[in-house]
């Protein structure tokens, strides 16, 4: 079996029927991939998974038998995807979620992006269509472009959780769990990218390719977050040395 060029690590938990098609639409992605001469695997973390959501994973049409399916039971998404990771085989990882969808493009642009680049970097999608809930667009931030500000990563994730990068990356810079509703901590991709920044990873966009964000009515953990008021744990990213450094660089 020919060795993936990428691990597509999505983590499904109680999406039901929502689960069929986001697999879908991730399975498309991986077909034009393959057509480009890129092979995908696509590694499906069901953590503490219901018995739909299992179902419409496990037998779902586009399945073809490459696919690496692990169940956990950790009960948060930094955990559900550090044991991604753990099953995924090759040199670059991204990260989904089970009920989103992607362009058909995604993970060629996220490659073909990637050889481009040099020295460590985490690649998030150019664009993101929000739909259900509300309907939105935006472009996301470039940190080499100039509406990129440190600062304010202090009281906005500049980023949806999507995102690509090296193995390396991921292994040497894991997911940390919150349990929000046990600590009042939370956005653990929020708490990641300040992480990696502060280690001096850089945040790029993975130009021409489109991320839709599914906003749920009901049952969103980043809607429950802001209900809680959760912050995120102290990052390295503010810490009062390394503040100072930066300011001195700028003078």
């Amino acid at each position: 079996m020919t060795a993936p060029a990428l691990s597509a690590i999505v983590t499904f938990h109680g999406e039901g029927i929502l689960a069929h098609t986001s697999l879908r639409s991730y399975a498309l992605s991986r077909t034009v991939a393959r057509k480009a001469g890129f092979e995908v695997q696509l590694v499906l973390v069901l953590d503490c998974a219901d018995a739909q959501t299992r179902a419409f994973v496990v037998g779902h049409p586009d399945l073809d038998g490459t696919e690496s399916i692990v169940e956990t039971k950790v009960g948060d998404l930094a955990l559900a995807r550090n044991a991604g990771v753990a099953a995924s085989r090759a040199d670059y990882i991204c990260t989904l979620d089970g009920d989103d969808l992607i362009s058909t493009s995604y993970f060629v642009k996220h490659l073909e992006e990637a050889g481009r680049l040099s020295g460590p970097f985490v690649l998030h999608p150019e664009m993101v269509l929000s739909f259900g809930m509300y309907s939105a667009y935006n472009w996301q931030v470039d940190q080499a472009g100039s509406y990129y500000d440190e600062r304010a990563l202090l009281t906005v994730n500049p980023w949806i959780s999507a995102a690509f990068s090296t193995r390396r990356l991921y292994e040497t810079i894991p997911y940390v769990a919150c349990y929000p509703r046990q600590t009042g901590f939370g956005y653990e991709d929020w708490y990641w990218n300040c992480e990696t920044i502060a280690r001096g990873v850089v945040h790029r966009l993975a130009w021409g390719s489109a991320y839709f964000y599914r906003r749920k009515w009901h049952g969103s953990l980043n809607e429950a977050s802001h209900a809680m008021k959760t912050v995120i744990p102290r990052t390295s990213l503010f810490a009062p040395g390394r503040i100072r450094s930066e300011e001195h660089r700028r003078v």
